[in-house]
């Protein structure tokens, strides 16, 4: 399935297939996912402004819909859009929402290090992410949250599988699980937090694809009767090529080219057993991606990647680093949820299961933003339609009109989708001056706020003219 048409047809998508156990409870999780992504907010009074909306929206996420459904129902929609996809990478990657609770009343936990006194909760979560890059939903969101420090040492829980790892292992096995009858398959995408015994046992379980960046070169290699530590016997492997990258724009880093050289192998890695005590071997490529000379002021690129393919040659080891590559989108996700359109950390809900629902439905909002932006970046030329209704094409060339240039002309026609998204982003306060880049999702999320005025204005006004 290709990109969904517009709006209202993707929001009714996203709880086509909902069990809620109650018909009406998924088409109001429909109609908020309408009008969240029309004015995206972190808190509900900033979505809606009407009295009777926004008393169903509280009776929602106050009510019995389990979290469980909704993250389903989402992950299902995901998976329609995939399904003849023979493969999709799954960059999975934690985080911590942190939120007002100064009573330590709503269920929450410490979050950051235990001796500050920040609240909130923390969550591993991923999305599909097709192989040019596209966002193309949310697949899960495992949530906990910490429970106050125990006396217990750091090794007897980790043998006893209580550290926080279990969480990773929960969200990898859900995943599986959803793509157990499809024809798909996921490509699993994690930086070092993924470098773990318990994970890499999990993803070398079964015959799911997978990339994970190391974190513990002293690992050892076995090779015959040799135990050799995993950097120092990927130093001594010939450079099999190289392959520049695009490096994006981050905080503390400049936008840039990376000339990356290459070496890789394929070996048995050993792992602790951390029940037993024992230790295991398993088979992985390892693919080390370097960067000789960076510019001055960064940092050099230094990756070495583990993953369940073959890398025998450049082009094999160049997939890996490609899907690495792809990480970067649940870095995009996060922004865009925490802090940039959704701004879910300003909610104001009461409770734990209430501000779950909640960020569940903002988090499938901001995969959206996200999707939109990607988008107008690498098919601009694409008509906006394929996004937009046609009510809302008409909203925004009429902004554009009001707002336009002397110099400028707006045609009558359907714009592509790039320039749909500026005039979007330009509606959110986007000049291009300070940034000097593309539209992100902080100017996008506000320009769809304000545009939803103009649609709402649009469909009253033509409701009007039907009945005259």
């Amino acid at each position: 399935m290709e990109l969904i048409e517009d709006a209202r047809e993707w929001c009714n998508e996203q709880f086509a297939s909902a069990d809620f156990g109650n018909l009406l409870r998924a088409r109001r999780a429909g109609s908020m996912l309408r009008r969240i992504l029309e004015r995206p907010a972190g808190r509900v009074t900033e979505v809606f402004d009407d009295d009777a909306e926004q008393q169903a929206a509280y009776n929602f996420v106050e009510g019995e819909t389990p979290v469980e459904a909704i993250v389903e129902a989402l992950a299902q929609a995901t998976l329609r859009q995939i399904a003849d996809d023979p493969f999709v990478y799954v960059p999975l990657d934690g985080t911590s929402l942190t939120l007002t609770d100064r009573l330590k009343s709503k269920g929450f936990g410490s979050v950051g290090r235990r001796q500050f006194p920040t609240r909130g909760l923390k969550v591993i979560d991923a999305i599909a992410v097709r192989p040019d890059g596209t966002p193309m939903g949310l697949l899960g969101l495992e949530w906990w949250a910490r429970s106050p420090r125990t006396s217990t040492s750091r090794a007897r829980r980790r043998r006893r599988g209580e550290t926080e790892v279990r969480h990773w292992v929960g969200a990898i096995e859900h995943v599986d699980t959803l793509f157990a009858e499809s024809t798909c398959k996921p490509w699993f995408v994690i930086d070092a937090e993924g470098d773990a015994a318990d994970i890499l046992r999990a993803l070398t379980a079964s015959t799911r694809h997978f990339t994970v960046r190391v974190s513990q070169r002293d690992r050892f290699v076995i090779r015959g009767n040799q135990r050799l530590k995993l950097g120092q016997f990927m130093r001594r492997r010939r450079r099999c090529g190289t392959r520049e990258v695009l490096i994006p724009k981050a905080p503390g880093r400049r936008a840039r080219i990376a000339r990356l050289e290459i070496r890789s192998a394929r070996l048995q890695l050993e792992i602790p057993v951390n029940e037993t005590g024992g230790r295991m071997t398993i088979s992985v490529g390892v693919v080390w991606a370097t960067e000789r000379h960076a510019p001055f002021g960064e940092k050099k690129i230094d990756w070495m990647l583990l993953t369940d393919q073959f890398v025998d040659t450049l082009e094999l080891s160049s997939i890996v680093l490609d899907g690495y590559c792809h990480r970067w989108r649940i870095e995009d996700f996060h922004r865009s949820w925490k802090s940039g359109a959704c701004n879910v950390e300003d909610t104001q809900l009461r409770a734990m299961d209430h501000v779950l629902r909640w960020a569940t439905l903002l988090a499938a909002v901001a995969t959206r933003i996200e999707q939109l932006k990607h988008l107008a970046r690498t098919r601009p030329e694409t008509l906006a339609s394929e996004v937009f209704s046609d009510i809302e094409i008409r909203a925004l060339i009429a902004y554009k009109r009001s707002r336009k240039k002397r110099t400028e002309t707006i045609p009558d026609t359907v714009p592509t989708i790039g320039t749909a998204v500026l005039w979007l982003a330009q509606l959110g306060g986007y000049t291009g001056k300070s940034s000097g880049g593309p539209p992100g999702s902080i100017t996008i999320g506000r320009g769809l706020q304000r545009h939803a005025i103009w649609a709402d204005a649009f469909g009253v006004s033509e409701k009007l003219h039907r009945k005259t």
